[in-house]
């Protein structure tokens, strides 16, 4: 098992989320310089993040419904903190078992 394997949590079968036609699976991703840079905080605590616009969606019918309004971080963190959370809601495992 490479080291980068080993700071997967245990019992995750990446294989299980990784193409067959990849040529890199996880812990080769993980162990990879230019991804470890990428996930690297470049920001210290009081630091500007760095501006974005963001389209304003309207799903309450259950469909993308443009608004034509946006949403811009400096133009908010103006006036009040802004708590930014990333993460993922795409990923879906294949079965309970790869959790």
């Amino acid at each position: 098992m490479s080291e980068s394997e080993s700071e997967l949590p245990a019992g995750f079968d990446w294989r299980s989320i990784t193409p067959d036609d990849s040529p890199m699976g996880l812990p080769d991703v993980m162990a990879n310089p230019v991804h470890q840079d990428l996930a690297a905080a470049k920001l210290a605590p009081g630091d500007l993040a760095f501006d974005f616009e963001l389209p304003i969606y309207d799903f309450s019918d259950g469909t993308r419904e443009k608004t034509g309004r946006s949403f811009g971080l400096q133009s908010v963190a103006a006036n009040r903190p802004v708590a930014l959370v990333f993460g993922s809601y795409t990923y879906a495992p294949k079965t309970s078992s790869t959790i």
